[in-house]
């Protein structure tokens, strides 16, 4: 059944990759198209949970007991889970969605939820898939953590900074945000969730940690469903360099616009839209 499962995802992968590269290789990218941004995305999970069939992940997560009888009775390891599930939906539900210009997209919590779901899923296994490769390194567990950690550490602020944020996310960040949810959230997740794998091996667990991060962010950003209209304002950004960055959204004036209402001193009016022109290019 597994095999098959994976067979299927795998194949779906295929075959939304090749309607991407005969439809819409050459679409033009000069506003967000919501359509083409979950298509996108699709195809990037697909290649996700390919990889934690491959891996041997998925069939961790599906073949170990999700709680052993014997960390139930475990205080330290109910105190050490406990802590993690509250500062993840403090991180994302929190500070992440807090400091996330939305601009003028409406919330449709549902959409966004099952983005969510499915990007929160994907991210799990692939943050597994890495630590069961690392794990085959001649290095002890600690090692193999850390390996894992430095390769995701790596990879996933490139990834969403190159081209996640720009090909499939509505803009969500400012140059000040960036920074707030790397050290707040990013980075701490990685740390926290790989130390806690390490010791205590759980791995379904470890993958569904992701579900609250994504479901958060994707809620918190206001995630639009494939159907909804095109939009300039949603489109992220990036500099002229050979290997082009987002930049996130830099408004003329950051204490008055009225899509960042988050700034120290911010004084200005929710409401309101802000011209083209008022939007620094990079």
């Amino acid at each position: 059944m597994l095999e098959l499962f994976a067979g299927l995802v795998a194949t779906a992968g295929v075959v939304l990759l090749i309607l991407y590269n005969t439809r819409y290789r050459n679409h033009p990218w000069d506003i967000y198209y919501p359509k083409l941004a979950w298509l996108r995305a699709l195809i990037y999970f697909c290649g996700c949970y390919t990889l934690s069939y491959l891996s041997g992940a998925m069939e961790l997560m599906l073949n170990n007991p999700i709680v052993t009888a014997e960390q139930w009775s475990n205080p330290g390891w109910r105190i050490f889970t406990g802590s993690i599930v509250v500062f993840m939906f403090v991180a994302y539900s929190g500070v992440w969605s807090y400091f996330t210009p939305v601009f003028e997209r409406r919330k449709n919590v549902l959409v966004s939820a099952v983005f969510g779901f499915l990007w929160g899923s994907s991210s799990g296994q692939l943050f597994l898939s890495i630590w069961v490769l690392a794990g085959h390194l001649p290095l002890p567990a600690w090692g193999s953590s850390l390996a894992a950690f430095l390769v995701l550490a790596a990879w996933q602020p490139n990834w969403h900074n190159i081209y996640w944020d720009h090909y499939i996310a509505p803009e969500h960040d400012t140059p000040m945000t960036q920074v707030i949810k790397a050290t707040c959230c990013h980075i701490p997740n990685l740390a926290i969730n790989l130390t806690w794998l390490t010791l205590y091996e759980n791995y379904f667990l470890f993958a569904a940690m992701q579900l609250i991060a994504c479901m958060s962010a994707a809620i918190g950003m206001r995630f639009p469903a494939p159907w909804a209209e095109p939009s300039r304002l949603n489109y992220a950004v990036r500099t002229a360099a050979r290997i082009p960055r987002c930049t996130g959204y830099i408004p003329a004036d950051p204490k008055t616009d009225p899509y960042t209402p988050f700034y120290p001193g911010w004084h200005g009016t929710r409401n309101g839209a802000v011209a083209d022109d008022k939007i620094k290019r990079v």
